[in-house]
């Protein structure tokens, strides 16, 4: 079992002392009302990008802010369902809460490249880097917003944020009191509810506690293999979370969240297999703000822990041994530490300067053991406003890595224990943003990047013998080189005050160096005794290009309307999927659907509320386990080109009483979003109470 580094504490508090010698300046240690920020403005802010509050259209970069109103008028039950009508955003559902979420092209199963934070505490799993979404603690109800930043941001936000940035941020217990309750039923014999409350004492400290979960019956696996047909279980979800916040002082504020969830979702794997996965997670993050002569002192600290089952078929025919429960189990810890300090220089300049000292630990027996990396990384922010209608950001942070393995490697194995501890990894990244206002109107931003995508702790210890998935064996490696990616972009932002509407363009170039094939469909060898062998591998380059066009509005009328239209082609430059006998999930040139078209219009009249969105998308290719070499392979599937449409009313009964009636997915009883099982059209009623 991993334990955290013990010189951990004592190199933050360095790091610290470091802070306070770096900057000067002063700043406010408030909470920072949201609400308040929007009446000065007229329309959401952000904070997350620079620290201090922008329009989305005035940050240096793209960000779409969905509103707690979009969020219900969506008639979504879980995060993915809102972000599926999101432009630049591919969702892709296996299951009632099994789903993947890519941006701008690269997609695949467990996506390793996007950063999911909530409320600044990064939701990530160590093994693929993948986003268990049905685990996150929080209720659709207590959200405020949904800030959606595309595009590679390593250097502001952390490692992986290479695809981009999905910041989920909750109402705060001291300026926005949230309690509601509410219930949901429906066909799949789905049954949720949730609850939040509130509390404050007097004008310095509050609480909010939220806890809700489902059940249903899930989708037929339909086309899936036997062995993953019989593997499958009915979800279900049951989290709480606490958020708690403490002015002490006016230039110092506490706070403290906790969470815990217990969940079990059918889903697919990155080898292409469909399994069903128990998770029980649990998180904690405390920190401190406090204003000081040397500006605005953040700390903060979070721990992250996951405990894996997975279920799977033991007594059904075939080519393929598999784990049954009592077999595979996985502990995963996340433990961070973090400290900034955000100084305002005169009245055009701000600077932040930040570390961060993070372990990632993983006691897998697909590792033959445990293994770990350990992370300090250093970042610097500045913002220049020049002129009132000109801006410029620039950050930079460099990361640097150590591999820990803790166990034996598997006889034959092609890396020794040495080799692994001997691992070390360091790599730059960069945002650089220049926003201009032309008119008061017309918004420019170009924008260019440098991110990072770190190997896995799968895609570098990965351990399985032969003959436990067949006649082969599969290894990571941990000298692989991360992944680079190089973005530049131009985005233009026009206000249409005449259709009460705001457009937006982006046009977007990236490529990404070293791209990362893990074993499954990586490199084959030939071991000692003539044991073909697979492992991780840099499989070589992908280039992108898109287009992303967007009107959204609405009217005193009661009307609103939005529309889009994106576009991203990818060209792959690798070895994969040549003359190989393992087909690789990295076929990102047709494993994302080219063209997509998002519509919606809504009304509101007096109690009542209508909305309907739909979202088309091209053909894309994807992947299934099927019969074949090495006892089952991959198998490319074309998921054709489809039409998901959702419909909600509702009425308010009373001023705090609220009935909803939601058909997703009403234009086609079912829909193939993935190789996978199908997805069916869902009928749900829901209660609001908001006290």
């Amino acid at each position: 079992m991993m334990t955290p580094n013990p010189g951990f504490p004592v190199r933050l508090a360095l790091a610290a002392g470091v802070l306070a010698v770096a900057a000067g300046g002063r700043a406010a240690a408030q909470s920072i009302d949201y609400g308040a920020l929007e009446q000065l403005f007229g329309e959401p802010v952000t904070l997350s990008v620079t620290g201090k509050p922008q329009r989305a259209t005035d940050a240096p970069a793209n960000i779409d802010i969905i509103t707690q109103d979009d969020i219900r008028r969506s008639g979504a039950t879980d995060i993915p369902g809102v972000l599926q009508f999101v432009t630049g955003l591919d969702v892709r559902r296996s299951g009632l809460a099994g789903a993947d979420v890519g941006m701008r092209g690269y997609n695949q199963a467990d996506n390793p490249r996007l950063m999911v934070l909530v409320d600044g505490r990064q939701v990530y799993m160590v093994d693929y880097g993948r986003i268990p979404w049905a685990t996150l603690p929080v209720q659709l109800t207590e959200i405020r917003q949904i800030e959606v930043i595309r595009g590679p941001n390593s250097a502001l936000y952390g490692f992986n944020a290479v695809g981009g940035v999905i910041n989920i941020i909750t109402c705060d217990p001291l300026h926005e009191p949230v309690t509601v309750a509410s219930a949901d039923g429906g066909t799949q014999n789905y049954a949720a509810g949730s609850a939040v409350a509130t509390g404050r004492i007097g004008e310095t400290a509050g609480l909010r506690l939220s806890l809700g979960g489902f059940r249903a019956s899930d989708f037929p696996p339909g086309p899936l293999a036997e062995a993953d047909a019989l593997s499958r279980r009915n979800p279900y979800t049951g989290t709480l979370n606490a958020d708690g916040r403490w002015q002490i002082t006016p230039g110092i504020e506490a706070f403290l969240t906790a969470g815990a969830g217990d969940t079990r979702v059918p889903q697919i794997s990155p080898a292409g297999a469909y399994d069903t996965e128990s998770l029980h997670t649990n998180a904690v993050r405390v920190g401190l703000n406090a204003e000081s002569g040397i500006g605005l002192l953040s700390l903060s600290a979070y721990r992250n822990e996951a405990l894996v089952s997975v279920f799977a078929d033991t007594a059904s025919p075939g080519p393929m041994p598999v784990l049954a429960p009592s077999d595979f189990h996985e502990r995963q810890i996340i433990t961070v530490l973090q400290a900034s300090d955000l100084v305002k220089l005169g009245t055009d300049h701000t600077v932040r300067i930040a570390v961060e000292l993070r372990q990632n630990a993983d006691n897998s027996a697909l590792l033959s053991g445990s293994a770990s990396n350990l992370i300090y990384a250093a970042s610097l922010m500045w913002d220049w406003q020049m002129r009132p209608d000109l801006s410029v950001t620039n950050a930079l942070r460099l990361d640097y890595v150590q591999l820990d393995y803790h166990g034996t490697p598997l006889p034959g194995a092609p890396f020794t224990r040495a080799q692994f501890d001997a691992t070390t990894l360091s790599e730059p990244s960069f945002n650089s943003g220049v926003v201009w206002k032309a008119t008061g109107q017309d918004t420019l931003r170009l924008t260019a990047a440098r991110g990072v995508q770190l190997p896995t702790l799968m895609e570098q210890a990965l351990q399985v013998p032969f003959g436990q998935v067949g006649p082969a064996a599969f290894y990571g490696r941990p000298n692989l080189n991360p992944s680079v990616i190089w973005n530049v972009e131009l985005d233009y932002d026009r206000a249409l005050p005449a259709l009460d509407s705001t457009l937006r363009t982006a046009v977007f170039g990236q490529r990404i160096d070293d791209i990362i094939a893990w074993p499954f469909g990586g490199a084959l060898s030939i071991g000692p005794g003539g044991i073909p062998s697979f492992t991780s591998e840099n499989a070589g380059y992908s280039t992108a290009a898109g287009l992303e066009v967007g009107i959204k509005g609405h009217a005193e009328s009661g009307w609103r309307w939005n529309a889009s239209y994106s576009l991203a082609t990818t060209t792959d430059h690798t070895v994969l999927n040549q003359g190989s006998p393992v087909t690789s999930v990295v076929e990102y040139a047709h494993s994302a659907p080219r063209n997509v078209v998002i519509a919606g219009i809504g009304y509101s009249r007096g109690r009542w509320e209508a909305d309907l969105l739909a979202r088309w998308q091209s053909s894309y290719l994807d992947f299934r386990m099927a019969p074949g070499f090495a006892g089952l392979q991959l198998v490319p599937v074309t998921v054709q080109n489809y039409v998901t449409a959702n419909g909600r009313i509702a009425y308010r009964v009373m001023d705090n009483v609220t009935l909803a009636l939601t058909l997703q997915q009403f234009n086609q009883a079912r829909i193939a979003e993935t190789a996978g099982p199908l997805i069916e059209r869902r009928l749900i009623l829901n209660a609001t109470v908001r006290f």
